[in-house]
């Protein structure tokens, strides 16, 4: 068996993108199964959109499987392409990254018998497989966001705690609900500190770099501490020693990679009621705050520091939840989509 892997994938400049991190990982899991060839359009974005015109067109019968691996708007141009090109759409498969193909064919800025015929549409929550399915698409299935599992030691705290840790772990700009969650401890450490916050994340431009440093040069209980390297064990019992993940985007999330390093680490999280929240997230592992609610994340965030208990129940159910988002669990459902039957050893 052949694929042409069609993607973004990481590259030094990119690698801390969610997108290209689990490309990625999709494409290690592929090259376990099958021969691949890749076309990557993080470099030369203009070229490689001509050599996919070439090489689907010249090339098309070299090829048992075409993988699209991209966000909707990348994945349109990609699928356009194999569609001008007469690739059959028995061989298409399109790992949806994000939730908004549903909601572009809903605005008209892309065609639903674009995608429609593809032989699979992979997406990451049960949402987003019932909005497409409601636009007449039966080809669609659902597997989650996933990661490598490293199994650490469970970090069993001591609560009650005088100052809880808090750690924010996601890119830095205002859409992304940073500078919200900011305000909110000012006004709860104004008389005496209950909250640290450490801020990870790639600031979206300089001016955004410099904004965060600033305040946090401001404010003893803030610390900016750059990008973290997710590369192995060590760097999960780091994120364990942390009290709670706080993530409060303001963005329609699809299925953030973040959640799942911190069930990884053991860690409750504090999360904004975003698109896919309930698909993702339950009172049995997390805190859920209303999307966009300042004054909402206040008071979640107050409830928390005087019901510290609660952190060590939701730790631990956090904790157990991990190997759902295995990449052994990815391979295996590979190897059910392409009908590949592992012999017994």
């Amino acid at each position: 068996m052949r694929i042409l892997y069609l993607t973004c994938l990481i590259s030094k400049k990119e690698k801390y993108d969610g997108e290209r991190i689990k490309n990625t990982l999709v494409f290690d899991s592929l090259k376990k199964i099958s021969d691949v060839d890749v076309i990557d359009f993080t470099k030369n974005k203009y070229i490689n959109v001509f050599k996919t015109f070439w090489v689907t067109f010249f090339k098309k019968k070299k090829y048992d499987y075409f993988i699209i691996s991209k966000d909707p708007h990348g994945a349109n141009v990609i699928q356009k392409i194999l569609n001008i090109t007469r690739i059959p759409s028995s061989k298409i498969i399109y790992f949806e990254i994000g939730p908004f193909l549903y909601d572009r064919i809903l605005n008209g800025s892309i065609k639903k018998e674009t995608f429609i015929n593809d032989r699979l549409i992979v997406v990451e929550t049960k949402s987003m497989k019932r909005e497409l399915e409601s636009l007449g698409f039966k080809n669609v299935d659902v597997f989650p966001n996933f990661k490598s599992i490293y199994n650490i030691k469970f970090n069993d705290k001591k609560y009650p705690k005088n100052v809880l840790n808090l750690i924010y772990f996601s890119r830095i700009e205002d859409q992304k609900g940073i500078y919200d969650l900011i305000e909110c401890l000012k006004e709860i450490n104004e008389h005496a500190i209950k909250y640290t916050l450490d801020v990870f994340g790639r600031p979206q431009n300089k001016n955004e770099e410099e904004r965060i440093v600033d305040i946090c040069n401001k404010y003893s209980y803030l610390n900016y501490k750059g990008k973290l390297d997710i590369n192995g064990s060590n760097s999960y019992e780091q994120l364990s020693r942390y009290d709670l993940h706080v993530f409060p985007t303001k963005y329609a999330e699809g299925f953030p990679g973040t959640i799942i390093d911190f069930f990884i680490a053991g860690v409750p999280t504090l999360a904004s009621s975003f698109a896919r929240a309930k698909d993702i997230l339950s009172s049995n592992d997390s805190i859920i705050f209303k999307q966009g609610d300042r004054k909402d994340l206040l008071n979640k965030l107050k409830y928390i520091y005087e019901n510290q208990s609660l952190l060590s129940v939701l730790g631990k159910n956090s904790y157990c939840r991990k190997d759902e988002y295995s990449i052994k669990a990815f391979d295996l459902y590979l190897s059910k989509i392409f009908g590949i039957v592992e012999e017994d050893t």
